[in-house]
């Protein structure tokens, strides 16, 4: 083989392999001047087909620098969310402080937390998965989650130019919820009761269980939705299992270590976001009943289908693990 046919075959497996990093919450680049844009984009017949909108990824990287950068990914219709907020559901200056700058200060914690640590080549999902066990990695694990969660409340709203389609549930959203709960109206009295009952911060999340029935739950503070045990839960100044604390650990190394982590495990399909900075401005301490009732009329029901068709597809880890 000569020279040249060597020089490229190198050149070839380096672009590859840097095409393989990808953002899950967050994009991230090698240059801290370079912003990645994910671009959600649907049409008509995929409406109909209820096929997954596809997000595409753009990255760039600079060989001069070896440590990743975390940012906030643009949202789909974040300039018109800039100057108008996301009627009905907050105003501009709410967005701004939830969204905007609270999106990219947990990217900018990320990227002081993992910098020159084996955490820097993690999407945030692997690094919740590898720091859950770890106390002393809870901050670590805390700004991880709360990347995750807050980017999927915001990318589950519909935009200002969604389809009118999308902001009802579809008739398979329908049929799953009807197939666990009585109906639509059981769902949503559900989630606002247990949104109410939270005192505090957290999220309260509509899921689907690895036998396909769908539940609601709620996660507090940086609590991840995913089912992954976490070094918290136990208490160390009491006795407790150590053949449980084997099997956790155990799960967490084959959780980790598998491509297809999510399969097997619990599925978000929705959740609202009950942080206090996400409606004391708009709505007041006595609002968060009116919040949550101009959130569920904010919701794009066709991601909603979009996730639960896909909860057992290989898709599913391509558009919701490793993006949001």
């Amino acid at each position: 083989m000569g020279r040249r046919q060597c020089l490229f075959l190198v050149s070839s497996f380096a672009s590859k392999s840097r095409a393989l990093k990808s953002g899950f919450g967050i994009s991230r680049s090698l240059s801290s001047t370079s912003v990645s844009k994910a671009l959600l984009s649907t049409s008509s017949s995929s409406l109909a087909s209820s096929r997954p909108r596809i997000i595409q990824v753009t990255q760039s990287f600079m060989k001069s620098s070896s440590r990743s950068v975390y940012s906030a990914p643009k949202l789909e219709n974040q300039d018109y969310y800039v100057e108008n907020g996301i009627p009905p559901l907050m105003s501009k200056e709410t967005f701004k402080v939830a969204w905007v700058d609270y999106q990219q200060y947990l990217a900018t914690e990320l990227t002081k937390r993992t910098q020159d640590t084996r955490f820097s080549s993690m999407t945030p999902f692997n690094i919740v998965v590898a720091t859950a066990l770890h106390a002393d990695q809870a901050a670590l694990f805390n700004f991880a989650s709360l990347t995750h969660n807050n980017h999927f409340f915001f990318d589950s709203l519909r935009g200002v130019d969604a389809p009118i389609e999308t902001a009802q549930p579809l008739q398979a959203v329908s049929d799953a919820v009807e197939d666990s709960f009585t109906n639509i109206e059981e769902l949503k009295a559900h989630m606002s009761g247990i949104a109410e009952a939270i005192c505090g911060n957290g999220y309260v999340w509509l899921l689907q269980s690895p036998k396909k029935k769908l539940y609601v739950t709620a996660t507090y503070n940086a609590g991840t939705p995913y089912g992954v045990e976490h070094a918290q839960d136990f208490d160390f100044n009491s006795p407790f299992s150590r053949s449980r604390l084997s099997s956790v650990a155990e799960r967490q190394r084959q959780l980790l270590d598998r491509d297809d982590a999510i399969e097997g495990r619990p599925m978000p399909l929705l959740c609202i976001n009950v942080w206090q900075h996400m409606y004391l401005n708009d709505y007041g301490f006595s609002g968060k009943a009116q919040y949550f009732e101009n959130w569920w009329n904010s919701i794009d029901w066709l991601k909603v289908e979009a996730r639960l068709n896909a909860v057992s597809a290989t898709s599913f880890r391509a558009r919701d693990r490793e993006q949001l």
